[in-house]
């Protein structure tokens, strides 16, 4: 009888232990912060006029095709502004034309050629516009860059000094994938 007693004893208490730390980890999910949320310095005005007078000194970097996970091609050409990739513009890699940004290809050959890519963004950089601006995680200015109406990519201003800010992802993509063909 007293083994029957402790093992429902200890039944007991390894059932009201699960129970705490189900409870504890609920408490604290709900606890859980996402940060701190960094206040620009600047005006999205105030990027919005730096991302401008950016405008006419971007060029075109040289092309990357990247390959996804199901054999998908990705045409991009990296903008450059004074010596560091800002950001980048996707392109169709079977016809060549720019893509808005968010939309992607099934595309399995790239039928456009690197020079071609290069040659059609730089045509395309006379006539971006501003769409509009709006607020990142990290406190920077993501303004919005239009051609014909259309977004296709974005510019990050640091939101304390008004700076451009380098696109690292782009760089990290552009550097390997050009080294890797």
């Amino acid at each position: 009888m007293e083994k029957r007693f402790v093992s429902v004893l200890r039944t007991a208490l390894f059932v009201i232990a699960i129970i705490g730390l189900i409870a504890t980890l609920a408490s604290a999910k709900g606890k859980k912060e996402k940060g701190t949320y960094v206040a620009p310095t600047i005006t999205a005005e105030q990027a919005i006029s730096t991302v401008k007078a950016a405008l006419p000194k971007l060029t075109a970097g040289n092309s990357y095709v990247k390959t996804g996970k199901r054999g998908e091609k990705r045409l991009e050409v990296p903008l450059i502004l004074d010596g560091n990739i800002v950001s980048r513009i996707r392109l169709n890699p079977a016809t060549g034309e720019i893509l808005p940004k968010g939309l992607d290809t099934a595309v399995s050959t790239v039928s456009a050629s690197s020079e071609q890519a290069v040659k059609i963004v730089q045509q395309a950089l006379p006539n971006l516009d501003i769409a509009s601006v709006s607020l990142g995680k990290q406190g920077e200015w993501k303004v919005e860059l239009t051609l014909k109406k259309v977004v296709i990519t974005h510019i990050n201003v640091n939101g304390n000094t008004g700076e451009i800010i380098p696109d690292i992802k782009a760089n990290r993509d552009a550097s390997f994938y050009t080294k890797t063909q």
